[in-house]
């Protein structure tokens, strides 16, 4: 299990742009600066989300120690990302998070982190955590 890493550090202030319970996504997305492009958070494979704002000024991005669900035949992990403001602080667990320079689907991809695969146990197939 990883020990948690800062994955983003920046003086923008995100929001909430979209998301879709049907797909699994969400999408924090930076304001539009006239100088500047905007910069989106795409999660993907969301388990769970958990906000006491839709806006997060001065946003730190933490990669807290993944989480584990387990049943007596599989492990899966999801990535525990904590959203970090001056004023409250956001979970986010899913399977996948990418950091975009400009706008989903045609900005360019910046980096991206992706939870562990799952494993079988007892024997058998590796699952996927899709």
């Amino acid at each position: 299990m990883n020990p948690g890493e800062t994955l983003l550090s920046t003086s923008r202030t995100f929001q909430l742009w979209r998301y879709g319970a049907g797909h699994s996504q969400l999408i924090l997305r930076s304001g539009f600066r006239p100088e500047t492009e905007p910069v989106e958070l795409h999660f993907e494979g969301v388990r769970s989300v958990r906000f006491d704002s839709l806006t997060f000024p001065e946003l730190t991005v933490w990669r807290d120690e993944d989480e584990v669900v387990e049943n007596d035949r599989a492990r899966f992990y999801n990535l525990r990302i904590e959203l970090r403001s001056p004023k409250h602080t956001g979970v986010i667990t899913a399977g996948r998070m990418t950091c975009i320079d400009g706008t989903y689907p045609d900005g360019t991809i910046k980096w991206w982190v992706t939870s562990p695969r799952g494993e079988a146990i007892g024997g058998g197939d590796r699952p996927t955590c899709e």
